[in-house]
């Protein structure tokens, strides 16, 4: 599913009201319709550690000389590149920074992960952009079988999908209305990949960011506290104004 930055928000927004009863004062609290999505994580999801100063600038770091260059992230390229906010006319998606995937090959950026049960549905959600023309990237959810390695006979492939995107925005994706993707319970490798650039040049080309996944469940979600503070004192406004028209009543 493909959403700009400003569409991706209305994905969050509250849609089922109901109504709770606080020391004599009617609350509404608003909660998600649907499923809520407790974060496993990837780490770095946006790539903004380390962070690159406040100037506009990229930076490539060698992924050969040093494996935990940028906290989280792997790649099968011999760098990994990351560009300031800006730098270039391009702004980030997510905080101050974002990163290439063709940093020198059409390449992946990648994450393993372990401990999360068997059967558990996965979401997940990123950011991706062209950097010359059209853009092609490829995200694959992988499991990697009792062994725990990749590329290995016992390896099950449960997500894998190609998207496109111009250099016109930024395209939100989100799991939100793919089939459902179930964990086997093993580690997992969350891969993405670089297919093809508008630039025809493997060194240019697909701007990742927020990169994330999360575990889905059948829980509400719980406002934030400055959310409540909010619904309370609009609350104890509306009994004021209820107790005045009481009192004029009865004068």
């Amino acid at each position: 599913m493909e959403k700009d930055k400003t569409k991706s928000k209305e994905i969050k927004k509250m849609k089922l009201a109901k109504s709770l009863s606080l020391t004599g004062l009617s609350v509404i609290i608003v909660v998600s319709s649907g499923s809520y999505s407790a974060k496993a994580g990837l780490i770095n999801s946006s790539f903004e550690d380390p962070f690159l100063g406040n100037r506009r600038t990229l930076h490539f770091f060698n992924a050969e000389i040093t494996q935990d260059a940028i906290p989280g992230w792997k790649t099968t390229d011999s760098h990994i590149e990351v560009w300031a906010n800006e730098f270039g006319g391009v702004p980030s998606y997510e905080g101050t920074q974002h990163a290439e995937i063709n940093a020198h090959i059409n390449g992946s950026l990648f994450q393993e992960l372990s401990g999360i049960a068997a059967g558990k549905r996965l979401g997940f959600e990123f950011a991706h952009r062209a950097r010359v023309g059209t853009d092609v990237m490829k995200l694959t959810i992988t499991d990697l079988g009792i062994d725990n390695l990749f590329a290995t006979k016992d390896d099950t492939e449960l997500f894998a999908k190609n998207y496109s995107a111009t250099t016109e925005n930024w395209l939100f994706h989100t799991s939100e209305l793919e089939k459902p993707i179930f964990t086997l319970g093993n580690d997992m490798r969350f891969s993405y990949s670089a297919v093809s650039t508008g630039s025809g040049n493997n060194s240019v080309g697909n701007f990742l960011d927020a990169a994330d996944f999360f575990v889905v469940d059948n829980k509400a979600r719980i406002p934030e506290p400055s959310t409540i503070l909010g619904l309370l004192v609009f609350g104890g406004v509306r009994i004021l104004s209820s107790r005045k028209e009481t009192e004029k009543r009865h004068n």
